[in-house]
């Protein structure tokens, strides 16, 4: 294919947080090889601030979820998407909200996702080689942050003991993807062993729907917890700064990893194959137990009410601890 002239491309991926940061290295791949190509990205409202300090794309489009149902609205969005005359529309969900919106959109190219069973960074990458053959691919996924709420965090951050540790504990979704969260009293026995053995400072992170339950993490010695406190650009300016992210498969995980932070995934229904950190920064923790990575979004052991999957649960402090010490990441 020829990639002379200057192509325009619109990304469409509505959510979540970990697909939408993934799916940038179609743009960083794009870019770092055919610079003169303009990009564009529709996703979430709320997910587009994250993308505002990309240097990849050229424009971010919003969709009010809200609305994410209604026909009219769609159709609206897709005739003012259509007054772009893209090049290339790449979608990346096969859902009726994304076909209307690209049916109305007209563009003069539909790129459908890779379906390759690999990362989903790489699935992406290969997504964009298909439609504009072999590109350079990224060895990281490079989001861009803030620098004005980088620098803010900075100072804050100085008059804390280092290593600084963020934890992302989870919890909003465990009725929806069971298997991906740990136990509540390991987070709390990991972060005391942080503090006692390297005198570190731990702080948490959440949504404000998970912050009552994260209060309780106020029980480790030299804690602070950010849950319900940061929008989504400051959160992923306090992780770039960090010593270490930990965290199970969430978003977080993926943001952390594409700021440049040192990450530990604790894997447990899902694959690290296709789900954990990106980059050479990132590692995991896998449990010991037969039916890990079963990809179910409901583990058929856990009784009506129960919280944490025997996968999960079989994840102890004491390996992460063994992970911290053995790959040296403080």
């Amino acid at each position: 294919m020829q990639n002379n002239t200057t192509k325009k491309v619109l990304i469409m991926r509505l959510g979540a947080i970990g697909d939408v940061v993934h799916s940038t290295i179609i743009a960083q791949a794009i870019k770092t090889t055919y610079p003169q190509h303009v990009i564009h990205f529709i996703t979430a409202e709320n997910i587009c601030p994250l993308l505002e300090n990309n240097e990849y794309l050229d424009k971010i489009i919003p969709v009010d979820m809200n609305q994410k149902d209604n026909i009219f609205y769609l159709i609206k969005k897709g005739l003012e998407l259509r007054k772009e005359k893209y090049d290339y529309i790449i979608n990346l969900t096969n859902s009726i909200r994304n076909m209307i919106l690209i049916k109305t959109a007209a563009p003069k190219q539909l790129i459908k996702r890779n379906a390759q069973r690999v990362h989903a960074a790489d699935a992406f990458y290969n997504t964009a080689c298909d439609a504009f053959g072999e590109l350079k691919k990224p060895e990281f996924i490079n989001l861009g942050v803030d620098r004005d709420i980088q620098n803010r965090f900075q100072k804050e951050l100085s008059d804390m003991k280092h290593p600084v540790i963020i934890f992302s504990p989870g919890g909003d979704n465990d009725l929806q993807r069971q298997g991906r969260i740990w136990v509540d009293d390991y987070w709390t026995q990991l972060g005391n062993e942080l503090v006692k053995k390297y005198n570190a400072t731990i702080l948490v992170i959440g949504s404000p729907t998970e912050a009552q339950n994260h209060s309780q993490y106020g029980q480790i010695k030299n804690s602070h917890i950010y849950s319900g406190k940061l929008t989504l650009k400051e959160t992923a300016a306090l992780i770039s700064l960090c010593d270490l992210f930990i965290s199970g498969d969430s978003g977080p995980l993926h943001l952390a990893d594409a700021v440049g932070a040192k990450t530990i995934a604790l894997m447990g229904s899902t694959h690290p194959r296709s789900s954990s950190a990106y980059s050479k920064n990132g590692f995991f923790i896998e449990p010991e137990i037969s039916c890990r990575f079963c990809g179910k979004r409901k583990c058929k052991l856990l009784a009506d009410g129960e919280k944490f999957t025997p996968c999960m649960s079989s994840i102890k402090p004491q390996k992460v601890m063994e992970i911290i010490e053995r790959e040296h990441l403080i």
